[in-house]
C-alpha cells in the first residue's frame, strides 16, 4: 500500500511539472454511463450445512461456479486535473446474474449420484468508483481505484422448478477497479469507451446461517465475492 500511495504521489508531481507545457480547454466534466460486463465468482469456499439428524453436517462447495453478466447505468464526473492526470467519480445502478452451479440449495447428509441443482442469482444495489485517470496520450488513459457498493438485495431462483427465494446480501462492500479507456471530445464534450475489470474484495452473501427447508435444512452463507470485466460508452454533454 505504502508503494501505491508512492506512485501516486510521483505522479502528481510530474503532473505539476507538465501542467504549465499544456493546458485543457476544459477541467470538469460531466456525463451519462452505460456499462455491461461478464462476471464469475472466486473464493468458492466449501460450506457446511445440516439436515434433519444429520448434526454433524456435510460439507460442499459454496454456492458460485457458473458464469454470468452485469448491466450499469449512472452517472460520471471527471475533473481534469491537467493534461495527464484526471479524477473521476461515478454513481451507478448494478444488476448482475449469476449462475450457481452447484446444490447448496438442496443440501444433504449424503449424495449417492452426485446430482446438481442448478440456481441462478440475481443481485442488485448502487456502486460509487473514485479513480485516478492518467493520460500518457491525450487519447488513452490508464485508470485505478476503489469503488464502495451498496448492494440492496437478491434473488437465488431453482432453472428448473420455477421458483425463487430472498438472497439476503452484504449491506456495502467494496471492490478493486484498474482499467483503461479511450475518450474522444471535441468543443469540451465526447464520448469515452472504457474496459474495466473489478474484483469485489468483500462477500456478496450475508454472514450466518441460512434456512433452506423450514425447521430441516440449514447451511452457513457462503464466502463467495464476485469479479467482472466490464466494457462502458460514457457520454460527456457537460
Amino acid at each position: 500500500m505504502r508503494r501505491v500511495l508512492i506512485c501516486i504521489f510521483a505522479l502528481l508531481l510530474a503532473s505539476m511539472a507538465f501542467a504549465g507545457e499544456g493546458s485543457q480547454d476544459k477541467s470538469h466534466y460531466f456525463g451519462g454511463r452505460f456499462a455491461f460486463g461478464f462476471g464469475y465468482v472466486w473464493d468458492n469456499e466449501p460450506v457446511k450445512g445440516t439436515f434433519g439428524s444429520a448434526k454433524d453436517g456435510v460439507s460442499k462447495n459454496s454456492l458460485g461456479g457458473g458464469p454470468g453478466f452485469n448491466l450499469g447505468l449512472g452517472a460520471s464526473y471527471w475533473f481534469h486535473l491537467n493534461r495527464i492526470i484526471g479524477f473521476v467519480g461515478e454513481a451507478e445502478f448494478r444488476w448482475g446474474y449469476i449462475i450457481l452451479d452447484s446444490d447448496a440449495y438442496s443440501l444433504a447428509p449424503e449424495d449417492e449420484y452426485d446430482d446438481e441443482v442448478n440456481f441462478t442469482l440475481d443481485e442488485y444495489g448502487f456502486v460509487f468508483p473514485v479513480l485516478v485517470r492518467f493520460f500518457p496520450t491525450p487519447k488513452f488513459y490508464l485508470e485505478a481505484g476503489p469503488q464502495f457498493n451498496l448492494n440492496l438485495g437478491g434473488s437465488i431462483s431453482d432453472e428448473n422448478a420455477d421458483e425463487s427465494s430472498d438472497f439476503d446480501v452484504e449491506g456495502f462492500g467494496w471492490a478493486l477497479v484498474l482499467g483503461f479507456g479511450c475518450p474522444t471530445l471535441s468543443n469540451g464534450n465526447g464520448l469515452t469507451f472504457g474496459v474495466r475489470f473489478v474484483m469485489d474484495m468483500t462477500r456478496i452473501e450475508k454472514d450466518g446461517i441460512v434456512e433452506m427447508t423450514k425447521g430441516a435444512a440449514y447451511r452457513e452463507a457462503s464466502p463467495m465475492k464476485l469479479w467482472s470485466l466490464q466494457f462502458s460508452a460514457t457520454v460527456y454533454f457537460l
